[in-house]
């Protein structure tokens, strides 16, 4: 992953099967971080659990969004410095935190799953298989040597329980997903926007119907540096898609609050390749916001649930989202 130069080869990549050789670079060690993210969209509720070794923390989250009332469950365990007991194999395909007996494990290729993820009194266990095409694997490279590994797809559930204290709900055999794996050495403040689904879309050549996952990440002005790294991504038809550009615009509604009208993801118009585009609506209908200050840590972590509704152009057919349920971001850390 890291050449003889001591950079990281940046770019994008059909499958990643090199050596996580940080030793060759002469980033900080304390910049090193890791995390697995899933997201699992449920009949009633969505789903997002969150394994993260950030050098100067671990933690181990499970959120749960009612869809229906908003209502949000978040449970985390978030460990400083030399408390942190989040602890990761050699190649970072099996994430663990011995206090919670919390785990991820997944394989090369991420073609499975399996999760058994505790904090507080909300648990989620179960296995799932990655659907949809192959995963998205992407280098970026960053200043100071520095750079990540980012792997985006999708997954359908095998089988799953959800518990919250006393309540279990089953969740159902081919629930559908999405996972974000990254590791590397990561930028001291970190801005991004990001969207995340995954569902049945239509074309509207053929009337069929086929499995369509759609996950945009793009740095926002705070981000140090600001990198144009072309993270924007469709699985249709068991094939990756690289969409050449993608712009997030939205506005404010209550600015002190964050809380915003309608998402637009758009490709660029006028872009060099229109056969691959965006045209995208999120609608959010319940805000989550998470603020932290701590010792050398500052975070303003906002998610927005919701629709996702347009169309999306490939290989010369156009796709049709009708009301898929979405994450969303607009995010700071600073570590």
């Amino acid at each position: 992953m890291i050449g003889e130069d001591e950079r990281y080869h940046a770019g994008w990549f059909e499958r990643f099967d090199g050596s996580f050789n940080f030793e060759d670079t002469r980033a900080l060690p304390r910049a090193l971080q890791a995390w697995v993210h899933l997201s699992i969209d449920a009949p009633d509720h969505f789903i997002i659990l969150n394994l993260a070794d950030l050098a100067k923390a671990g933690q181990t989250a499970i959120l749960v969004a009612d869809k229906e009332s908003g209502e949000f469950r978040h449970a985390a365990v978030t460990r400083m410095f030399t408390r942190n007991q989040v602890k990761l194999s050699e190649r970072y395909s099996h994430f663990r935190d011995v206090a919670t007996g919390s785990m991820v494990r997944t394989d090369v290729d991420h073609d499975r799953w399996h999760f058994s993820v505790h904090a507080e009194d909300v648990h989620l266990v179960g296995t799932a298989r990655r659907v949809g095409g192959p995963p998205f694997t992407q280098v970026t490279r960053f200043q100071r040597m520095r750079g990540s590994l980012q792997r985006y797809g999708n997954v359908a559930i095998e089988h799953a329980v959800l518990s919250i204290g006393g309540r279990v709900i089953p969740i159902p055999a081919g629930t559908l997903g999405t996972f974000d794996h990254t590791v590397g050495h990561q930028r001291g403040l970190q801005n991004w926007n990001w969207v995340a689904s995954v569902g049945r879309a239509r074309c509207e050549q053929t009337g069929e119907t086929s499995v369509l996952g759609v996950q945009v990440a793009k740095d926002r002005p705070l981000a140090r540096p600001v990198v144009q790294s072309h993270k924007q991504v469709v699985w249709v038809d068991d094939q990756l898609h690289k969409i050449p550009s993608a712009e997030f615009a939205y506005t404010y509604t209550a600015a002190a609050d964050k809380e915003t009208g309608p998402w637009q993801i758009r490709s660029t118009p006028g872009g060099a390749d229109q056969g691959r585009w965006l045209d995208l609506t999120f609608e959010p209908r319940f805000h989550r916001r998470e603020r932290k200050s701590v010792v050398l840590v500052d975070a303003d972590f906002n998610q927005y649930y919701g629709t996702l509704r347009g169309r999306i152009g490939v290989a010369g057919q156009t796709w049709v989202l009708d009301d898929f349920f979405a994450v969303c971001e607009e995010s700071l850390l600073e570590l």
